[in-house]
């Protein structure tokens, strides 16, 4: 996991275990700081063969998914924890075109609200909403299953917490919906659809400050 605020506040990844970690096992805000809620992102069953964590320029931790199986089954896993317990929540996913399932999507607290699928000046991407939809918890999480067929070299998955649900809208416009995409939300699509990390400190720094943050990086073999 890593928040992202500009100025004073620092920017961190936390690498997650590919086996995804219950609920009960979720990190503690004094472990890793963030802007009122901790996320953490793993990818997880038959489809992931190994992992390890490789450190990015100007990033910090990350987990790096050494192996996925081409064409394997698995899960994108996305764990909050709140800090404060009152108001809904929202997460926000973007990652590579590839197939989901209508039917597998499960959670605790978290209810998806859409999955779509965008082009942008090449880059095919999916986002998924997943609604909070508890007034009164500390936590929860939600699960996709996918299968990953989004073509084989590196592949990048960004998750965001918002608490503000418009704020998305001015986000997809940035990396291109409806919209020219800006230069950050060009260097957002390349970290989803290739991987690249190349600027993406930057990016992030400039599009997401004051929404908390997650990614993960996979290898498609």
């Amino acid at each position: 996991m890593f928040a992202v605020l500009l100025g004073l506040l620092m920017v961190e990844v936390t690498a997650r275990s590919a086996a995804a970690a219950p609920i009960h096992n979720q990190p503690s805000p004094k472990d890793f700081p963030g802007l009122g809620a901790v996320i953490s992102t793993s990818l997880k069953g038959p489809g992931v063969i190994a992992g390890d964590t490789n450190w990015l320029p100007q990033l910090g931790k990350i987990r790096m998914y050494v192996v996925i199986r081409h064409n394997g089954i698995g899960a994108i896993h996305v764990t909050v924890l709140k800090w404060i317990p009152l108001g809904g929540y929202f997460t926000a996913a973007i990652f590579p075109d590839m197939t989901t399932y209508t039917n597998g999507f499960k959670g605790k607290h978290f209810k998806r609200d859409y999955i779509h699928t965008y082009t942008v000046n090449g880059h095919t991407f999916k986002v998924l909403t997943a609604e909070y939809s508890s007034w009164f918890s500390f936590g929860g999480w939600w699960e996709q299953k996918v299968k990953f067929d989004a073509g084989y070299g590196t592949h990048g998955i960004l998750v965001m917490g918002y608490t503000n649900w418009p704020w998305l809208q001015n986000f997809l416009g940035a990396i291109g919906v409806g919209k020219a995409a800006n230069w950050a939300g060009k260097k957002i699509l390349q970290f989803v659809t290739e991987g690249s990390t190349e600027g993406l400190a930057s990016a992030i720094g400039y599009l997401l400050s004051g929404v908390t943050i997650d990614v993960a990086l996979f290898m498609e073999k």
